[in-house]
């Protein structure tokens, strides 16, 4: 019986395949066995941080399940590794697996703070109570 090394910190243990990808690759268990027999040293899946610049932070939330009105999200990603995050899924739309891509490649809403403050300094805007990272 073989047994996988476990990736320590993260939730999700493989890299997940992109369903809006036509194409995919896929690492094989007998490849990393042949590159931990040569030495070599396997992706530790250390954390990166990638500036995105959207072009609005605010969202208006309109599923009746959730109980809030707006939310305001940062950033993208999560090092947290919860397998029953409803999140993960979104990463795919923007290239990335669900799984380690998830807790390994955060998407930083580097313009989050003035695209907030724009937001409430507007005329049309309505004071809400506004969810932060959920």
């Amino acid at each position: 019986m073989k047994i996988k090394k476990h990736i320590k910190g993260r939730g999700a243990q493989e890299k997940s395949h992109n369903r809006f990808f036509e194409n995919h690759h896929e690492i094989r268990d007998d490849f990393l066995d042949y590159c931990l027999k040569q030495g070599e040293a396997i992706n530790s899946y250390k954390t990166t941080y990638i500036e995105t610049f959207p072009k609005t932070i605010v969202n208006k939330v309109t599923s009746p399940d959730v109980g809030m009105l707006y939310s305001l999200n940062p950033y993208q990603g999560c090092e947290h590794g919860c397998v029953y995050c409803y999140a993960r899924n979104s990463h795919e739309y923007w290239g990335y697996g669900a799984g380690l891509d998830f807790e390994s490649k955060i998407l930083v809403k580097k313009n989050a703070p003035e695209l907030l403050e724009k937001k409430l300094r507007s005329k049309r805007w309505k004071a809400y109570p506004i969810s932060l990272s959920t």
